[in-house]
């Protein structure tokens, strides 16, 4: 069985947060951390690689905080998988030549073959399941992006 990463649950988390809620002003990340229980160590981290990848952006000073760097439709979760995803070699400590030459690259193979079926899953349609679910925003405007 394989095993989803804790900061890929955490960055969708994150991102799916700041769009429902978007505001006039970014969203804090003490404010995410609390709504999703994410552990602030972790949420800063995945933040600023999401802000490395042009999903968000992020913006500093008392009021500073992360929006979406583009529409929620135009951001898919593979995106945001691939942006967060371990990128140290997974055959890591296998010294074998049957793991380094074989097993491995089809574990990763079959790997980027399931994030490529999240391309069709948008932030926007996680927010409608969300909407439809009735899980509630926090504040009543929303921004989309910020240009």
């Amino acid at each position: 069985m394989f095993k989803i990463q804790k900061k890929i649950i955490y960055a969708i988390e994150a991102v799916i947060d700041i769009a429902l809620n978007s505001g006039p002003n970014p969203v804090q990340n003490e404010a995410i951390a609390k709504r999703q229980g994410i552990p602030k160590r972790y949420l800063e981290q995945t933040l600023q690689l999401l802000v490395k990848n042009k999903i968000l952006i992020g913006a500093r000073g008392p009021k500073g905080g992360y929006s979406l760097a583009k529409e929620r439709r135009r951001i898919k979760l593979s995106d945001i998988i691939y942006c967060v995803s371990d990128e140290e070699n997974s055959s890591k400590g296998f010294q074998s030549n049957l793991s380094q030459i074989i097993i491995i690259p089809i574990l990763n193979e079959i790997k980027n073959k399931c994030i490529e079926n999240f391309k069709d899953i948008s932030v926007e349609d996680i927010c409608k399941l969300a909407k439809n679910k009735k899980i509630q925003k926090t504040i009543s405007r929303k921004a989309d992006f910020v240009i």
